[in-house]
Parts: C-alpha cells; structure tokens; sequence
C-alpha cells in the first residue's frame, strides 16, 4: 500500500488550518457578523413602531381632510339658510282657499253631527226627570243638568270660533287678499273670539240661545202644563253689565206650546213644520189644504199668520211629534189621576 510523502503532508496542513488560527486570522469577520444580526433585530423591533406611527400620521391626515369637508358643507348649508331666511313666509294661492274652506266643513261637521245632537239627550234627561223624580231630588238633578246644557253651549261655541276664523280666512285668501302668516292668523282669531264669548255674563250666553231655551221650556212643560212659561232669564241670574229685566231686547219666554193642529184642532199627527212662519199642522191636513200642486202657496191658515208657503216649505218634524207623544202620555196620566180623587172622594 503506497505511503504518502512528506511533501504532501505538508501541503495537508497548510489547507486546514486550526480553529485557533481562524479565530486569530480574521476577528473582524466574526465580530460583523454579530453586528450583522442585532441591527437586523433592532430593525425588526423598530419596525412596528414606525408602522403605527405611519398609520397614526394616515389617520391624522385623512381627519384633517374630513373636517375640511365638514366645514366645507357646513359653510354651504348655513349660506343656503341665509338665502332662505330672508324668503319669510309666502301669501297663500288663491287655489288653498278650498282647502281651508274643506277644514272649516270639518268643524262644522264636528259641531253639527256630533256635538248637537247631544242637546236632545240632555233635554229629555232634564224633562223625564222632572216628570219621574221626587220633587226635592228633582230640584237638584235639574240645576247639575242645567249645568251640564249650558257646557254644551260653550263648547259648541269653541267650535264654531274654529269654524269661522278658518271661513274668514277663507274668504280672504279667495278674494286675493295676501295672506302669508296663517298659523297666527288662525290661532290669534279662535283666541280673540273664545275670550270675547267668555266675557259675557250668564245672561248674554244663554238668555237668546234657542237650545237653552228649548231645554228649560221642555222642563217647564212637564212641571206647568198649559202654562206659558216665563222669560228664559227668570232661570237666569242677573250680573253686573247686564241689561234691565224689563228690557224687551233681552226678555225671550212666556209661550205657551201647543201640541194641537190648526186645521183638526186635535193633537197633531205626524206632524209638518213651515220653515217660512215656523207653525206646525198634522201631515193630512196641510196636504189637503194646500192641494196637489206643490209650488203653489197658500196662506197659513194658523190664526193671526201672514205668511204664505207650499208643500215645498213644508219639513217632517220629528222632535215636535215626540213632545206630543210625551204631552200625551202625561194628560193620561193626569186624567188617570183625576179619576182616582174622585173615586177617593
């Protein structure tokens, strides 16, 4: 087996050189290579950091620019409110004034289907109890009823000062005239009429009020049949700014109501109202007496009546026939009574 020579062994140990003479040859190397490594690590541990900062900066910037746009926006709606500002409010067309009229239908319906019809179950409560209570309790009942009708009339009043401002503004905004601060306007106008209607006396509200009227006389009639009843402020009392008792512009009463026809002289039957003099006739009767035309007119053949009508003028009258029936009932009764006295007797 062949040995390797001297010189080969030598050139062996020059190429490997040991650990120690690599360390003592190039220190620096090693050293960079460190170095080398913790930058690469510091890097790493900064890096983060200038991210979130980059991203902070992004952020700052892109507020700046939305606030920018804020403001911008801002400027340009608070100039658009400037140039609305000095607009006010603007004079109603002609085409609203139906409108307005519509609202004032409204009200009126309001008034006249729903709030009216309540003064015929306040009357025939105030009337059955005259008629059924004990006289004391009857007393009693009468004055929180008579309490309750003249509410009624107030708040009857309420609506109708809704009912004719909206008309008056109606009419105004339909003649042309430039009506541009409406609201006001409405409200001011329901105001002045509620107070001025408040400042009257008890007198004023309810002496000429033709429901007021009707409601004492139906109680009246219960409790003094075949009288006339008296002056309506006999149920009234006197307050300071009212006119004398004797003042014939204010005294409204002292009629007597009679259930009998014209024509029969009997109780009426179905009985027909005039709405040109006001007087009442059985249905058959008034037909036959003013014939088959229904244009023609005739006198009114009630005693005293100057007035002329036809079977056009001529309206059913259902309130009427049902204070007959009443008025009936209660002359039985009467007669009822009568005849047991003298059997007593």
């Amino acid at each position: 087996m062949p040995v390797a020579s001297t010189s080969r062994r030598r050139a062996t140990r020059r190429r490997s050189p040991s650990p120690d003479a690599i360390e003592e040859a190039d220190p620096t190397q090693s050293q960079s290579q460190v170095d080398g490594v913790q930058d690469s690590e510091d890097e790493e541990a900064v890096r983060p950091a200038r991210l979130k900062k980059a991203k902070k900066v992004k952020k700052e910037r892109a507020r700046t620019v939305v606030n920018a746009s804020d403001e911008e926006e801002n400027a340009a709606e608070d100039e658009n409110d400037d140039d609305f500002s000095d607009i006010g409010d603007q004079p109603l067309d002609r085409s609203q004034a139906q409108r307005i009229g519509g609202i004032a239908t409204d009200w009126a319906s309001i008034r006249k289907q729903i709030h009216v019809t309540a003064y015929s179950s306040v009357r025939d409560i105030a009337a059955a109890t005259a008629e059924f209570a004990d006289q004391d309790k009857a007393d009693d009942a009468i004055t929180k009823i008579d309490v309750m009708m003249r509410d009624l009339i107030d708040i009857e009043n309420e609506l109708l000062a809704h009912e004719k401002t909206l008309e008056n503004i109606r009419q105004k905004v339909a003649s042309k005239e430039p009506v541009s601060d409406v609201v006001d306007r409405y409200e001011k106008g329901v105001r002045n009429k509620v107070e001025e209607y408040n400042q009257k006396t008890i007198r004023q509200k309810y002496a000429k009020n033709e429901e007021y009227s009707t409601f004492r006389q139906a109680i009246f009639e219960v409790q003094h049949p075949d009288t006339a009843m008296p002056p309506v402020t006999d149920f009234l009392p006197r307050e300071e700014g009212d006119d004398s008792d004797d003042d014939e512009d204010v005294v409204v009463g002292g009629v007597t109501q009679d259930f009998k026809c014209p024509l029969t002289l009997t109780l009426l039957q179905d009985p027909m109202t005039s709405t040109v003099c006001g007087h009442s006739f059985s249905a058959a009767a008034i037909k036959e007496y003013l014939g088959n035309s229904r244009n023609v007119k005739k006198p009114c053949p009630a005693s005293g009546c100057k007035k002329s009508f036809s079977h056009n003028d001529l309206k059913p009258d259902k309130e009427l026939a049902k204070k007959v029936k009443d008025a009936a009932r209660r002359q039985r009764m009467r007669d009822s009574d009568d005849d047991a006295e003298e059997i007593i007797e």
